[in-house]
């Protein structure tokens, strides 16, 4: 399917949800099925694939999802999606807003850009996925005192068993990969480029940037830009440091594109960011 078609056909678009509210379910649809948000949306939409096909396009890139196949869809991305053609696609799916302590679970390959993406391969897992999805989707429609708390646990088992997928995967990874992934984490705050970690894994920078792609998901400086950025959300919340100095900490040159950048990943820029959690702390 042409992508431009699509834009230009489907000129309606999709209501957007209201951010802070659970909401989740499970779909069956034909072929002609399609969503349009342009703006995104303010929370994170997750799919989880059962059966047949769908696709989804970020305004740049496409992709078909399969069975076993389960996406994010991160706050501000423009998106697009539908069943594939001549297929149905069965799929469960949910809108919230994580909790602090799950951001962690939610730092999975991004094939393409502002939509996470992985394969649930073992079966065993992707069982208890399953009823780990249909437990969200049974307590998300009760309507008693402990429903929400039963349907943020098991939206928490969700993004867990989906980790630890992830998790899983990575032991394989190949030792090179394992070891720029190391460079990454440790020396984030220097200069560093895809040719020169390359060098230090002894190869060659295009088969570095192939393979490093190919086995996280990720390229290279998004990896890198991403474990800034969580650097920087941490210092912004346990420091008094200035915006200013918390972008060099981190490793970023230009405190301007610091703030954009933390504002795309984050969804509000460092200082309300710091403000938000002050607000937290002060009325805990």
């Amino acid at each position: 399917m042409e992508m431009a078609n699509f834009i230009h056909f489907s000129a309606a678009e999709n209501r957007p949800t209201i951010p802070g509210i659970l909401i989740s379910g499970r779909y069956k649809r034909p072929y002609g099925y399609k969503v349009k948000r342009s703006q995104g949306t303010k929370d994170y939409y997750l799919t989880y694939t059962l059966s047949g096909r769908g696709w989804f396009y970020n305004g740049e890139e496409y992709r078909e999802c399969r069975e076993g196949d389960v996406s994010i869809i991160t706050p501000g991305t423009p998106h697009y999606y539908g069943t594939a053609e001549g297929a149905s696609w069965e799929f469960y799916w949910c809108h919230f807003v994580p909790r602090e302590q799950w951001m962690n679970l939610l730092q999975f390959p991004e094939p393409l850009k502002g939509i996470k993406w992985t394969h649930i391969e073992n079966r065993s897992l992707a069982s208890r996925l399953y009823s780990a999805f249909s437990n969200l989707v049974r307590y998300n429609a009760e309507t008693d005192a402990f429903a929400e708390r039963l349907s943020l646990n098991a939206l928490e088992e969700v993004l867990l068993l989906i980790s630890k997928s992830i998790a899983d995967k990575t032991q394989n990874l190949d030792p090179r990969i394992e070891e720029a992934i190391h460079i990454l984490s440790q020396h984030f705050t220097r200069s560093l480029t895809v040719p020169g970690i390359a060098a230090k894994v002894n190869l060659s920078p295009s088969r570095f940037a192939h393979l490093f792609k190919e086995q996280t998901g990720e390229a290279v400086m998004e990896m890198l830009i991403k474990i800034r950025l969580r650097h920087a959300k941490k210092l912004l919340e346990l420091t008094s440091m200035s915006v200013a100095e918390i972008a060099l900490e981190a490793g970023f040159n230009n405190p301007f594109y610091f703030t954009r950048q933390f504002t795309s990943f984050f969804g509000c820029p460092p200082a309300t960011y710091r403000k938000q959690k002050q607000n937290v702390h002060t009325h805990a």
